[in-house]
């Protein structure tokens, strides 16, 4: 799917991430020894991973995402739609987005839904935001995204182990008279058991003793190393330039490229296999992790703690991953205001 949408305005980004810090050597200590630990997480560019405690959920790192925006500014009541963009809910039903909804005090006359998406899921997120807003009569969209993907790294598996970090993120998107938006949207589902959960939907429930997730492979996420590393390489780029041709852009002409945070070794590949300066499509998860759907307002929220951030006209975004999906889009980020990264 590729097209473009008018009069898109992505007003406000924030991110929150955990005040708690772990290691890659901590996090890995009983599989690897230090020194191995440490040569993996200098191939991935990840030293350490923001790690919610027991009790926090994605929503509540969301939520905090929600309020910082509110507090610097926005109008809660100006809010017409809510989504939440997670693969980690509080329940299986009903949808997160109904408890957000009466947590952060939004009016009842609102469209409130979740969507189950990992990695790509901010550029989704737009995208229903964007095709939301004729109907919405001049009132914004609220979109949330994130999760808590340390949960979901199988304690065996140094793969995931070392990378997966957690996150929260909120994004008000409204009408610009002057802002246009270009989306390139691909599934390839005969992929999909690249990354998977294998239990905890209906089709095979989750393995349990005493109350206790089991520790088998099948409770946790299994990720196709090689496999997605050439989805990312390969398939992600030519997502990129088919974008690229439809809107007229040279990627020498692209201010700005944020890409999903998978690991610095995919980020710089990819900004050369496109002709993007690196400095152009920056990796800022070292001491954050692979944040899932979040990882690209956390990369804004991170550049802007840095004094890096500045707004630009053409910015690229892409989000890749589980799925298999990739979601590009070309945005006007001229006008959003992005707040550093918050911590709970």
């Amino acid at each position: 799917m590729i097209g473009r949408l008018s009069r898109v305005g992505i007003e406000a980004v924030g991110a929150v991430v955990s005040k708690n810090r772990v290691s890659v050597e901590e996090r890995c200590k009983d599989l690897l020894p230090a020194k191995k630990a440490a040569r993996l997480a200098k191939g991935t560019g990840i030293y350490n991973l923001s790690i919610v405690e027991p009790k926090v959920c994605t929503s509540d790192l969301c939520f905090q995402a929600a309020e910082s925006l509110f507090a610097n500014g926005w109008n809660r009541n100006d809010i017409g739609a809510v989504i939440f963009i997670t693969q980690t809910a509080d329940y299986l039903t009903p949808a997160t987005s109904y408890y957000l909804q009466e947590r952060l005090h939004l009016p009842k006359d609102i469209i409130a839904y979740d969507v189950n998406l990992g990695c790509s899921g901010f550029v989704y997120g737009i995208f229903q935001a964007a095709s939301m807003l004729a109907f919405l009569e001049g009132r914004k969209v609220l979109l949330m995204v994130g999760d808590t993907s340390s949960r979901n790294a199988f304690p065996q598996d140094t793969g995931l182990l070392s990378i997966a970090g957690d996150a929260g993120a909120a994004a008000i998107i409204g009408r610009s008279e002057t802002s246009e938006a270009v989306f390139h949207i691909e599934s390839f589902g005969e992929r999909a058991d690249m990354l998977l959960v294998k239990r905890g939907g209906y089709r095979a429930l989750r393995l349990t003793e005493n109350g206790q997730l089991t520790d088998t492979v099948e409770n946790y996420c299994h990720m196709d190393g090689l496999g997605v590393m050439a989805f990312s390489l390969e398939d992600v780029p030519k997502n990129i330039e088919c974008l690229f041709d439809y809107a007229a852009l040279g990627a020498e002409e692209v201010e700005l490229a944020l890409v999903h945070q998978a690991n610095s070794m995919i980020v710089s590949s990819l900004a050369d296999k496109l002709g993007i300066p690196r400095e152009k499509m920056p990796f800022q998860s070292e001491d954050i992790g692979n944040t899932s759907s979040a990882s690209i307002p956390v990369l804004m929220s991170e550049m802007q703690r840095r004094g890096e951030f500045k707004p630009s006209g053409k910015v690229l975004l892409s989000g890749f991953g589980v799925g298999m999906s990739v979601a590009s889009a070309i945005v006007d980020l001229s006008h959003t205001k992005v707040l550093e990264t918050g911590e709970l």
